[in-house]
């Protein structure tokens, strides 16, 4: 009786299972079902099909759905054109609040998902709309690719941002493997410090090649395999004492030269781009009292071998790495040390990022690319801990205790970073403090993923990489990213469906036949006019 007793005490709950389940899935498919099963036991599934809510215009968004919808069902091009042109903003309707994806676990309001979904597919079908060789017959291929180019222009681009993160930086992996996967990973990547080790991993390899390498088995880890390197943690950390005695750094710059030539091989921001079309950025920063940070990519710098970009990155004027010299190729395809540009006659060491909010290297990525919105992955040892994305709920396996004090502790931190913010202004700050306890500015939209760290995890801060340890980290970005995609889709899956349609015109012949699809958009617009329909506005704004 006692045993029946006891078992019933303590009995989990269906939602604290699924709760479990969501912490410890491992693919994002099983992610997916338990969020799904959660909503209905929780009774979200029902706030997601009430389309009202007072955080977003409901009725804008409905109209809007409605009017594509006509316009492909009755085959007016014409109108569905002035429909994309005049109302593709990322932000319609305040669609992207944050308060619209911290609700329910598997996703938004469905007039939201069916409204992005719908614009996706009529560009799609403006991409295969039958094209003449006469305007005044009907829709030419110049005005098609006019209206995607103008189009995507105006709605702007994304870039990913990963910033440092030492040992932790090996999340960006995750994040990046789990962007791939969901067709949400942007063409443009920035990295700095250890972000711009797998930035520049990510950049050199290419659509076909890139998942396999993600997996981690593509990764040489040889460099920290070597004998001179692998004697224990005791070894090591006796031998960067020394090291740290002797020179003032605790670890080796050649060791990571290595590691990243390995993978990188010599190719420079020019060659990368030719290959995979992917837009790399690295921040350096010179040791020069005058010094700017430099932004460093195919534009800026295209004769700079990446591998000396990603390490000038890690370099700091800290205890961590020796400054570092940037390397490029010349004329004949030797290596050469770089200037930084033809009217300087002296090399200069170069250190990792610090800048202030002017010389953000996240604006002038913002200049050069026509990019408005920036998805962050923020593992910085001192900052992740304190952060916490909109879009993350609790985590279950943390008490009660944890839960409320760390809405707290955020309050104290945020606390600090405005009075440093605040001597920062007035100049008081110096640079040191300022690289370590103060993040940079974001210019314009952005959504930041913070990895879920234990206690535990901080005792692998200064480890060296392994493969057991790269498929933890690897697994830990990924997690940091599901329950953002959602909210991913929504911000980006326009973008990449317009991008898409543009080179795909852009590359088509005149004459060449196009294949269209037209029977499947019709059903499928069909489809989406009943569910919307169905979602009438009727009852109070659910919240």
């Amino acid at each position: 009786m006692l045993q029946r007793l006891y078992a019933w005490w303590t009995k989990k709950s269906e939602r604290d299972v699924l709760l479990e389940t969501i912490s410890e899935a491992r693919l994002f498919e099983e992610w997916e079902a338990a969020a799904f099963q959660l909503d209905e036991v929780s009774g979200y599934d029902l706030w997601r099909q009430n389309p009202t809510s007072k955080f977003y215009d409901y009725r804008l968004i409905y109209e809007r759905l409605q009017a594509i919808i006509d316009a492909r069902e009755e085959d007016d091009i014409l109108s569905l054109v002035n429909l994309l042109r005049s109302g593709l903003v990322r932000n319609l309707g305040n669609i992207t609040a944050s308060r619209l994806f911290n609700r329910a676990y598997a996703g938004t309001k469905l007039l939201i998902e069916d409204y992005i979904t719908q614009v996706a597919l009529a560009i799609d079908y403006l991409t295969s709309y039958p094209t003449t060789t006469s305007s005044d017959a009907g829709l030419t291929n110049q005005a098609k690719l006019d209206v995607l180019h103008d189009t995507r222009q105006a709605f702007g681009r994304s870039v990913l941002v990963l910033q440092g993160g030492a040992i932790f930086g090996l999340c960006h992996l995750g994040v990046i493997k789990a962007l791939h996967l969901r067709g949400l990973l942007p063409r443009i990547i920035s990295g700095t410090a250890t972000g711009a080790l797998i930035a520049a991993l990510v950049g050199v390899h290419g659509e076909d090649e890139l998942l396999g390498f993600l997996s981690g088995d593509g990764i040489d880890l040889s460099a920290f395999t070597k004998d001179h390197v692998n004697h224990g943690w005791l070894a090591t950390w006796t031998r960067r004492v020394k090291r740290f005695m002797r020179e003032g750094v605790l670890l080796d710059v050649k060791v990571l030269e290595q590691l990243v030539r390995a993978n990188v091989g010599d190719l420079t921001f020019e060659e990368a781009y030719s290959k995979t079309k992917r837009v790399l950025n690295i921040t350096v920063f010179t040791t020069g009292g005058d010094g700017v940070p430099n932004l460093l990519n195919y534009l800026t710098a295209p004769n700079v071998l990446i591998w000396s970009a990603a390490l000038a990155s890690n370099a700091s004027s800290s205890t961590l790495y020796h400054p570092v010299t940037l390397m490029c190729k010349d004329e004949s395809g030797k290596i050469v040390p770089w200037a930084g540009g033809a009217q300087e006659t002296t090399f200069r060491p170069w250190t990792h990022a610090s800048y202030t909010d002017r010389e953000s290297p996240l604006h002038r990525i913002a200049e050069l690319f026509n990019v408005n919105h920036f998805i962050v992955s923020q593992a910085r040892p001192y900052l992740a801990p304190f952060l916490r994305s909109d879009l993350h709920h609790p985590n279950p396996r943390q008490d009660g205790r944890w839960r409320l004090s760390m809405p707290i502790l955020r309050l104290i931190v945020m606390e600090m970073q405005h009075r440093l913010h605040q001597l920062d202004e007035i100049g008081w700050l110096p640079p040191s403090i300022r690289r370590f306890l103060l993040d940079e500015n974001i210019p314009g939209a952005s959504l930041t993923m913070v990895p879920e760290l234990t206690p535990g995890d901080f005792v692998k801060l200064l480890e060296n990489p392994t493969k057991e340890g790269l498929e933890y980290w690897i697994l830990k970005g990924e997690r940091s990213v599901w329950p953002a995609v959602g909210a991913l889709k929504v911000r980006c899956a326009i973008e990449v469906e317009l991008d898409r349609g543009y080179q795909l015109v852009r590359r088509r012949k005149p004459f060449d036949p196009i294949l269209g699809t037209g029977l499947r958009k019709s059903a499928s617009a069909g489809g989406l006019r009943k569910r919307g329909r169905a979602s009438s506005f009727s009852g109070k704004v659910i919240m």
